[in-house]
Order: C-alpha cells, then structure tokens, then sequence
C-alpha cells in the first residue's frame, strides 16, 4: 500500500518506489518513524521485474532493506542517488537523471525527468513514463510545472495514467511545509496533462511516531463516493484498495 506500485508497461514491467516490510525513518526513530498499517505484498507474490524507478530521495520512497532483499539489476532515480546506489548495488545499471540530463530510454520506453522548482528541502519530483503510445505520469507529492516542463508535456503522447497523492499534508515552514497539495493538487494535474485514469498513491494511514506527527495537519477524501462526485474526476478515478492487478484501458 501506500507508495509501491507494480506496472507492465507494454512488456516493460517496473517496480514504483518499493517498501514492502520494516519502517521508514527521516534522520531519527524521534523525529520521524513511519511503518505500514496495511501488510504489504509478500516478496514470494511479487512478480518478476526489469527495473525499479526511486521517484524520491527520502526513505519511503528509498527504501534500502527492501531493495537489499530485491537485489535490483536495473534502477532509475534522482541524480541526487546515484552514488549511494552504485555502493550498495556495484554491479546493477544506475541511471540518476537532473534536470541538465533529464532523460533515459528503456527499448522502446523513454523515461523522463521533471525537477522540482524548489532548491531547498524538501524537494518532490516527477517522472514521465511514455513507450510511445501512451504515457504515465508520476507524481509522488503533486508538482507544479515550469515552462520547460509543459514543453515536455506537449512532446508526450497522451497520459493514459496520473499517479499522485489525493491527502493533503502539511507540517510547519520550520518541518518543510506542504508535503502534499491534496484534491487542490490533483486538479491542477488533471486540468495540465487531462490523463484518462487517476491513481491515488502515498496516502496510507501508516502507523506514525515522533515529532513531526505531532506538528502535521492531515486532510483525507472523505470517501471515494464523494470523489466520484467531482466533475473534474468523476471518469478518471480508479481506486486501488487491493494487490490485484488491474488493467488500464
């Protein structure tokens, strides 16, 4: 739950910011700790994959005890990993994109980097996924766009698929400020890269201590009924609740 997707993207088959057992910590157990409240996937029910894409720095998204286990031959993430990447994986394929190199392909598929426009922590990227036909966009923190970034948009076949978080989160300027925009984000993507499905990500109600709990304003959709009642939404929204795999049309 939470943040880890599993996608085939026309055979390319792509593990999305996998944790799948123990916690995750930000600097210290006191400041922030995180775990699951919702069991992940068991690593026997995994299904084979060629790559996994590391959308963010930070250890939810990075999550080192679960890529030791998956032992990853192929690994797509920030520039800003790159190097801690190639220590605990020396004979894997790293491919760190920035903004100056800003895209990878994969065969057929092209990878493409969107930085964010902040220059201080916490910084919140996105990825571009297109095998030519179709594309998906992966937002893990909801993004706002520069002008470089619509030119990648406009160059992108259409978005068959957006993934960002629906909650809003917000902790104190002193703790990072906005961590998640919420709907108010969501819309902002629909109503830039009018993707055809919208999935929500990020947004568990994980089990939580230390003191950024304690400073963070929460808001929740107050149900998928209700979601489906936004006009904006309505024939996008596809709610993920299970590990089945689903397919997108």
């Amino acid at each position: 739950m939470d943040n880890s997707f599993f996608m085939d993207m026309s055979g390319w088959k792509i593990l999305i910011d996998p944790w799948l057992e123990g916690t995750e910590v930000d600097y210290f157990g006191w400041f922030n700790m995180q775990w699951h409240r919702t069991p992940p996937i068991a690593y026997k029910d995994l299904p084979a994959f060629d790559s996994i894409l590391i959308t963010q720095k930070y250890p939810d998204h990075f999550h080192e005890e679960t890529l030791k286990k998956l032992n990853p031959k192929h690994i797509i993430g920030p520039k800003s990993l790159e190097k801690k990447l190639k220590k605990l994986f020396p004979s894997a394929k790293i491919e760190g994109l920035d903004s100056k190199n800003n895209t990878t392909k994969i065969n057929n598929h092209k990878v493409t980097f969107l930085a964010t426009k902040r220059k201080i922590d916490p910084i919140y990227d996105a990825f571009i996924l297109d095998d030519g036909k179709e594309s998906v966009f992966v937002s893990t923190h909801g993004f706002n766009f520069s002008d470089k970034d619509l030119e990648q948009i406009k160059s992108s076949t259409p978005f068959q698929l957006l993934i960002t978080p629906f909650n809003y989160y917000k902790l104190p300027f002193f703790l990072g400020g906005l961590v998640s925009p919420g709907l108010k984000g969501v819309k902002h993507l629909c109503d830039t890269i009018a993707p055809k499905n919208v999935v929500a990500t990020h947004d568990e109600d994980k089990y939580v201590k230390g003191i950024v709990s304690k400073f963070a304003s929460i808001k929740r959709p107050s149900s998928s009924e209700n979601l489906l009642k936004l006009s904006w939404l309505e024939d996008r929204y596809l709610e993920m609740n299970h590990y089945n795999l689903i397919q997108i049309t």
